[in-house]
């Protein structure tokens, strides 16, 4: 029988790499890069909260009670910020499930801009839907006295939600945007929501993606 020695926990995931418009992936022999333009995107369990992520260990989380009701920041001295964690899905690209999550503003900004067009469209759909989103490359975005890039998404087609991607308890209450994400360098700066896909969308109709 195996000892379970291990020190950590790390779940399989892609990271944006702002610098460079790029995504890595997580692999048993370190990170490489990822090419990808369609994946499902679980946000219906999407969380938000306070995160530290350090290099080669686990990230830490204090997530917040829903998506509308923020979590008191911990107060230990640590260099905690708001961020997000959302699973995504591609069997062509990450050979399935693999985890989004990061403090990092730009990708905070592009999935808060992407929940937008989810609670627009998801009246028309339950649960048991999940969409498909498309990656678009990324817009060039000033933060304060600094740049950062923004990933661009759309929704472009809801599909069942695969066996791999259980749906949580019950979703928590969402909000508009639910970015509790939001830091005071872009509170006051939310993208416009693109409504183009929700508005020229057949459901009866669907794109066919390869995931």
């Amino acid at each position: 029988m195996p000892l379970n020695l291990s020190n950590g926990d790390f779940t399989p995931h892609i990271r944006w790499m702002a610098q460079t418009a790029t995504w890595q992936k997580s692999t048993d022999d370190g990170k490489e890069i990822v090419e990808w333009r369609h994946a499902i995107f679980d946000l219906a369990n999407l969380k938000t909260g306070w995160g530290i992520f350090a290099e080669g260990v686990a990230p830490e989380w204090v997530f917040d009670p829903t998506l509308t009701q923020k979590a008191p920041k911990p107060q230990d001295g640590r260099d905690w910020r708001r961020g997000f964690k959302v699973s995504v899905y591609s069997e062509s690209a990450f050979g399935g499930v693999r985890e989004f999550a990061t403090t990092a503003t730009g990708a905070a900004k592009g999935i808060a801009t992407l929940y937008e067009q989810y609670e627009a469209q998801r009246g028309n759909y339950n649960f048991s839907k999940v969409p498909v989103v498309q990656f678009d490359g990324a817009t060039p975005w000033k933060v304060g006295k600094g740049n950062t890039q923004v990933p661009d998404f759309k929704i472009v087609e809801w599909r069942d939600r695969p066996k791999d991607l259980p749906l949580e308890e019950t979703p928590g209450q969402s909000a508009t945007p639910p970015p509790q994400l939001q830091r005071s360098a872009y509170t006051d700066h939310q993208a416009p929501l693109d409504m183009k896909s929700a508005e020229n969308k057949d459901p009866d109709d669907p794109i066919p993606v390869e995931l």
